[in-house]
């Protein structure tokens, strides 16, 4: 009986270390050379890849639901505006910039928990093809909580983080190959009037 309870105590302890470990590692990762920074923008070029690990796969899919492979999609995220700073709902931004050089992209905005913020519009995201655009090709996406004219998104009532999800889908092989120098859409802190 003594060997038995000594087992399981052991085993107990072995479940502890392996889970706690674990849930250490997805939620403080240490410095990972596989995330490439391109402004207030960040990938991991093992995302969707053959390459990536357990615990890559398992931020992916706490994260991320239904990644596709890095063959077919390129996933930027921010958590800063170009300055730096954590991105809040409080606060309004200015998402600028021209197409991507990409056969489809989108950009989603998700709050703390990692989940679309509700909202009456059920706006969440733009996209290649619903975006508005200036006489020049350039777009602003507005992210406030209030109503901002043209292509707003609504970021809620609730002070909270919020998290940008940029997606390239098929993107053009210099993007893919370097995906730290593309050009990508400027995260600019404005007033909110």
């Amino acid at each position: 009986m003594r060997s038995f309870i000594k087992y399981c105590f052991m085993v107990l302890i072995a479940a502890l270390l392996g889970a706690g470990s674990a849930f250490y590692w997805l939620l403080k990762p240490p410095f990972d050379p596989s995330w490439v920074r391109n402004g207030a923008w960040k990938t991991n070029l093992l995302a969707g890849s053959e390459r990536s690990g357990m615990y890559d796969r398992a931020r992916v899919a706490l994260a991320g639901l239904f990644a596709l492979k890095r063959s077919e999609t390129l996933y930027y995220i921010a958590d800063v505006d170009d300055n730096g700073k954590p991105l809040r709902s409080e606060r309004c931004y200015r998402v600028e910039g021209r197409n991507l050089d990409s056969r489809w992209w989108s950009i989603t905005v998700y709050g703390q928990t990692y989940f679309l913020i509700p909202n009456d519009q059920k706006r969440y995201s733009f996209n290649k093809n619903n975006v508005s655009r200036d006489a020049d090709g350039r777009f602003r996406i507005h992210l406030s909580s209030m109503p901002k004219g043209k292509n707003w998104i609504p970021t809620g009532g609730t002070p909270q983080n919020l998290h940008l999800n940029l997606r390239l889908y098929n993107p053009s092989v210099g993007v893919s190959e370097n995906p730290g120098e593309a050009v990508l859409p400027r995260i600019i802190r404005e007033e909110c009037r």
